[in-house]
């Protein structure tokens, strides 16, 4: 009765955010790019967003967002150590200003990041390593509605972890650029 009581509530907040269009969500395919370790090693492969805008006007909307995404780096020069996984998770507030069918939008937050592998120690045996970071993010995206509700968006993440594992202290290693190019449901 509780599972039924739960989703009931949950269709009609979902159905009240819809009828004042403040809740969107993406799917989009990342790009790492620029000169930077993260860029050389690793290819994106999905980015998932959503957003919820709190305060609406005529021409600008403030709200929040959260994107997470994923990463892999093939470890095509080793034979013993398999691939590497990343994933970021990037909350944010952000500002947008909507004009007919654009929206552009800016927005800051904080990243975290994720960097998992399995280390091959012998025949048989792995260890499990996991390296953890964070760092400021800022966001740009553009975003036009193709039919109601349905719309295609690019967006530029700038993304500086801290240092983290082995990797030396520079800012080769610690500048994310990303591209995101993807579609978009507008509730």
């Amino acid at each position: 009765m509780k599972i039924k009581l739960i989703a009931f509530v949950f269709m009609i907040s979902m159905s009240v955010m819809a009828q004042k269009g403040k809740f969107s969500a993406a799917l989009s395919y990342p790009l790492p790019f620029g000169d930077t370790y993260f860029k050389e090693n690793y290819t994106g492969n999905i980015d998932v967003g959503a957003q919820y805008r709190f305060a609406n006007s005529e021409f600008l909307n403030f709200g929040v967002s959260a994107n997470a995404s994923f990463y892999a780096f093939e470890n095509e020069n080793f034979t013993t150590q398999p691939d590497i996984n990343a994933r970021f998770v990037q909350p944010r507030l952000f500002g947008e200003l909507h004009v007919g069918r654009l929206r552009v939008q800016v927005g800051g937050g904080y990243s975290f990041a994720t960097f998992s592998t399995e280390n091959a120690l012998e025949p048989g045996r792995t260890e499990k390593v996991k390296d953890n970071t964070n760092g400021p993010n800022i966001n740009a995206a553009v975003s036009i509605d193709i039919v109601k509700g349905l719309f295609v968006v690019a967006q530029y993440d700038y993304i500086k972890i801290s240092a983290f594992g082995s990797l030396e202290d520079i800012d080769f290693n610690r500048q994310v650029n990303l591209f995101k190019v993807g579609l978009g449901y507008r509730l």
